[in-house]
């Protein structure tokens, strides 16, 4: 999650759009301002630097760094030369990226990604800036679920809880907050032995995610003095209460602690993301046979058996359409076809294309191409309960008492301009974000499985506008922080669930591609959820009882709730009211096409991730998780990009080599009966050689 302080960033952000366009607006700024006095040198100097400026901010969104984009025909086509390729990846996000990179290694295939939105903005490029892109709906699916009265009423109505993701080429991981966490060795052999996911457990993970990181060459963010400041506050009340500090490195996997170590998707202080690294690069531009083409919206799968249910479907491409034109228009696959649409868009494909729950898809005039009731089912996300923290005396960590780069904030027009001169450096290229994971049950234990995250500790200094109203929250809860922060700052701490037990759902409202996804998320409606917590509550006010967080003075900052105010003050009803109210997603969408063994009835993909029933077809994102695992998605759902690869790839193989075989085995079979054939005349040709001289032999005696 980004800094909350969206909307003071975006007036700020004016300055650095001033910076970057310098070169072309100066004249007109000068007669804006006055008369420039000058010999020519000085004003020769200034139009140099707003040059350089905009030439580095030009620079970091460079479009020719990207592979060449596929020339959709003016009008639709049938099936040609041209628009049928070896493999199309429909998503060119997170996952998406690395499975058309991987496939496009060998040369004698052809790939296609198609990707529904553009290509990342300036704003992505910039971690410091990209929570702007979080309401805009150029560069986000700005997906909201039905209203739940058991999670999310903060929400200003008549919003439900919000499940953005990213539409553009890099997806979410092209606006997130780039926090690479890994999983826990525990997550994924429970994939493998509990759930049977042969090739799933911690050993053959490790092996993609060795893969993944040499490609993406991980960093960690630069620090300000503030907040490394805050994390040794953290790290000191934590180990008052008996929680450690982690012990191995977080890119090793999560275990019980804290760290602000955090590995991050970043290189040089910009984004450095899978669709950066896996096509962005010199080489990978470079294949004569991969091809992107952005806008592409995606309609419905198309087959090879239209209108027959059962056995014996494949998958031959894929409908779409695109903004600046009429019609549908469709590409095709002569092997296969992957979905990499996310938890969200696969399984509205799926749904739109006739394959999920007939009784769902029956009701909207879809034919059932194949009844398959998991698509869709599943649907779950860590969510987040933000707590707020009031300091009300004076430390080492108030805003007033230092901040970063001696008080020159990110956004003025000195940092931007350190930013774009000097290789992406400065206070725009600083981050922060610091994790524990605990077992709530008894924080300072380590048996077990973590069951929660501690996230986002995030000070929102006095004067602020806060994080309400970025959150989507009601008016009067925003207007109720940004009071509470004109005495004092705050610290937010967020609270997730490792373990979580509630499960939803994505179905469709009408069977037109164009309209937005029916979600059900049920955040908190399993009782042990709430249990959790609950625990996160407790321990939280446990935090502030320690002498170091007693050293700032933190107190627990309670929004107005009416509903929950009439409950006694600090009851678990108060609070089980209270998580009602504030439990929001955490936009880790995953599990609507569950990978499953065989035997289980809501399996949409197995093991080797192909969709059940379908030939040709595969879904390689985050929608195959089984079970979520414990962190942030991002980097497990690229592992499951380079698994999903490897994969295709070996099945390929095989499938060539199979061919090969029973190519050599027909060959053989000929040869074999060319030399029985042959052996035949020759028995023959013997046989009338006998003939011949008996006969020769009797007229001679006749004679």
């Amino acid at each position: 999650m980004h800094s909350p302080n969206v909307r003071s960033m975006c007036r700020r952000v004016a300055s650095l759009l001033q910076l970057c366009c310098l070169a072309t607006l100066l004249p007109t700024s000068v007669a804006t301002w006055g008369e420039l006095r000058s010999n020519g040198i000085g004003q020769s100097l200034m139009e140099s630097v707003a040059s350089a400026l905009n030439a580095s901010a030009w620079k970091l969104t460079n479009s020719s760094d990207w592979p060449p984009q596929y020339v959709a025909p003016a009008t639709p086509e049938p099936e040609n030369e041209r628009n049928t390729f070896d493999y199309i990846v429909v998503g060119g996000g997170s996952a998406g990226s690395i499975v058309a990179s991987r496939l496009s290694e060998q040369p004698s295939v052809r790939v296609l990604l198609l990707e529904a939105g553009s290509l990342p903005p300036l704003e992505s490029e910039i971690y410091g800036l990209s929570g702007t892109l979080h309401h805009d709906a150029r560069y986000m699916w700005l997906d909201e679920a039905e209203p739940n009265a058991s999670c999310c009423q903060a929400m200003q109505p008549p919003h439900g809880c919000c499940w953005w993701h990213g539409q553009m080429l890099g997806g979410t991981g092209a606006l997130n907050g780039n926090i690479f966490v890994p999983g826990s060795a525990e997550n994924f052999e429970n994939w493998r032995w509990r759930l049977g996911l042969k090739g799933w457990d911690w050993l053959q993970v490790q092996r993609a995610y060795r893969r993944l990181q040499s490609q993406l060459q991980l960093s960690y963010f630069p620090v300000d003095s503030l907040n490394l400041r805050l994390s040794a506050l953290i790290y000191a009340a934590s180990a008052e209460l008996g929680v450690p500090r982690m012990r191995q490195p977080l890119v090793a996997g999560s275990s019980f602690g804290y760290t602000h170590h955090v590995p991050a998707t970043i290189q040089k202080g910009r984004r450095a993301n899978s669709a950066r690294k896996y096509l962005a690069t010199p080489e990978v531009r470079q294949r004569p046979n991969l091809r992107v083409l952005h806008g592409a919206q995606a309609e419905r799968l198309l087959f090879n058996s239209p209108g027959r249910s059962g056995a014996g479907i494949r998958t031959r491409g894929v409908a779409y359409t695109l903004p600046d034109r009429n019609g549908s228009f469709g590409v095709w696959a002569r092997r296969e076809l992957i979905l990499s649409a996310g938890a969200i868009n696969s399984a509205k494909l799926l749904l739109l294309s006739g394959i999920g729950p007939a009784e769902k898809l029956t009701p909207l005039g879809i034919g059932t191409r194949l009844n398959l009731p998991g698509v869709g089912e599943n649907l779950h996300d860590h969510g987040m309960l933000p707590l707020l923290l009031r300091l009300t005396r004076h430390c080492a960590v108030n805003s007033s008492s230092s901040s970063s780069a001696g008080g020159r904030g990110a956004y003025e027009p000195a940092s931007v301009a350190e930013y774009l001169l000097q290789d992406q450096r400065g206070p725009l290229a600083n981050s922060f974000s610091m994790m524990g994971f605990l077992n709530s049950s008894a924080p300072h234990s380590r048996s077990g499985q973590p069951d929660l995250h501690v996230v986002a500790h995030t000070l929102l200094p006095r004067g602020s506008v806060g994080s309400f109203g970025y959150l989507g929250f009601r008016a009067e809860l925003v207007a109720a922080q940004r009071a509470a922060l004109q005495q004092s700052d705050m610290l937010q701490v967020m609270g997730s669930l490792l373990l979580p037990r509630s499960r939803g759902s994505v179905s469709l409202r009408s069977k037109d591609p164009r309209e937005k996804p029916v979600i059900r998320n049920n955040y908190g409606d399993h009782p042990d959820d709430r249990a959790t917590l609950l625990r996160y509550v407790r321990y939280v006010q446990q935090l502030t009882t320690t002498r170091a967080f007693q050293r700032c003075g933190m107190q627990l900052w309670l929004p107005p709730l009416p509903e929950c105010d009439v409950l006694p003050p600090d009851s678990d009803d108060y609070w089980l009211c209270h998580i009602r109210y504030m439990f929001v997603g955490a936009w880790h969408a995953v599990g609507t096409c569950r990978m499953a063994a065989a035997t289980h009835p809501r399996g949409v993909v197995d093991e080797r991730l192909r969709v059940r029933g379908v030939q040709g077809l595969r879904v390689v994102d985050a929608s195959v998780m089984p079970e979520i695992t414990a962190g942030n998605t991002n980097a497990p759902t690229m592992m499951i990009g380079e698994q999903g690869a490897r994969m295709i790839r070996e099945d390929q193989l095989a499938e060539d080599q199979l061919k090969e075989k029973q190519m050599q085995n027909l060959l053989e079979e000929d040869l074999i009966n060319e030399d029985q054939l042959l052996e035949k005349q020759l028995d023959e040709d013997d046989c009338w050689r006998k003939i011949q001289r008996k006969t020769i032999t009797s007229y001679r005696r006749i004679r």
